[in-house]
C-alpha cells in the first residue's frame, strides 16, 4: 500500500509526451493509475518512494526461476538477436536489466562482444557462474563502468515499466550508445487490444513493481526526447507486449 492515506494532487504533465490532460484509469490496491489523453500513456501517481519500491524487491528473488529455464531463454534470445543484429553499426552489445545473463550469452553465441548490467547482485553472481563468457556489472545504469566504452546494440526487455524515473535512466544510458546504434526494447503494451476496459484489472498492472504503461504513441514521444527514432514496432497479436526497434540519432 502507498505510504500515505492523504489524497495526492493530480498529475501535472505527462512524462512521455508532456500532455496536460488526464483522467483516472483505476486503482490497484491503493495505487492510483492515470491516463494521458494525448498519447495514451498510463502511469502510477504518485510514484512510490525509493524505500517502498526497494522493500518489494527485497521480499523475493526470481533469479532461481530464471535459472531453471535459462538455456531455453538463451535459444529464444539468440533467434531474436540474430534477426536484428545486422541493423546495428557494430558488435558491441549491452543488455540492461540482464538478470542471469541469458541475452548476454545469446549475443556472445551470435558473435557479439556481450555485456550485461543488472541491479541484482545475486542475478549477476549467477550470470557469472553459468555464462562466464560475458562481461557483467551489478549496479544502477549510472554506475555502468566507463572502461566498457560505448555500445552499438542495446537490449532492454521488460525493464522500463519498473522505473520510477525513466528520464534519469535514459539520460544515463543514451550517452553510452553510439550514433546509429540500435535499441531493442520490450514492455507491456497499454494500447493492445487485449487490455481490458477496466485498466486496473489488466494482468500487467501491479504497482509498485510495474509503474509505467506505454502505448506506441507514448513510446515514440518518450524515446524521441532521448535522441531515438523508432524504426518499427513488432506486432504481437495474442500477447500484450510492446516490442520495438529504435535507432540513436
Amino acid at each position: 500500500m502507498p505510504d500515505s492515506l492523504e489524497k495526492p494532487a493530480a498529475p501535472q504533465i505527462c512524462i512521455a509526451c508532456e500532455g496536460t490532460v488526464f483522467e483516472p484509469a483505476g486503482n490497484y490496491r491503493g495505487y492510483d493509475i492515470y491516463h494521458c489523453l494525448r498519447c495514451g500513456f498510463r502511469f502510477t501517481h504518485p510514484i512510490p518512494g525509493a524505500a517502498e519500491i526497494a522493500a518489494v524487491y527485497e521480499k523475493y528473488n526470481k533469479a532461481g526461476k530464471y535459472t531453471a529455464k535459462a538455456e531455453r531463454k538463451v535459444v529464444r534470445a539468440q533467434k531474436r538477436i540474430r534477426r536484428y543484429m545486422r541493423h546495428a553499426p557494430g558488435k558491441r552489445f549491452l543488455d540492461v536489466g540482464c538478470s542471469v545473463g541469458t541475452a548476454v550469452e545469446a549475443a556472445r553465441r551470435c558473435g557479439l562482444e556481450a555485456y550485461g548490467i543488472d541491479i541484482g547482485d545475486q542475478s549477476i553472481a549467477i550470470a557469472r557462474e553459468i555464462f562466464p563468457g560475458g562481461h557483467y556489472h551489478a549496479g544502477a545504469i549510472e554506475s555502468l563502468p566507463p572502461e566498457w566504452g560505448n555500445f552499438d546494440f542495446i537490449y532492454s526487455a521488460e525493464v522500463i515499466e519498473h522505473l520510477p524515473d525513466p528520464h534519469a535512466y535514459f539520460s544515463a544510458l543514451s550517452p553510452r550508445i553510439n550514433a546509429g546504434g540500435l535499441l531493442y526494447l520490450t514492455t507491456p503494451d497499454a494500447g493492445h487490444w487485449l487490455v481490458p476496459k477496466d485498466f486496473a484489472k489488466w494482468s500487467a498492472v501491479y504497482p509498485p513493481e510495474h509503474l509505467l504503461f506505454f502505448t506506441r504513441d507514448a513510446m515514440r514521444h518518450f524515446l524521441g526526447r532521448h535522441g531515438f527514432d523508432v524504426i518499427k514496432f513488432v506486432w504481437s497479436p495474442f500477447k500484450h507486449h510492446l516490442k520495438l526497434l529504435a535507432r540513436k540519432r
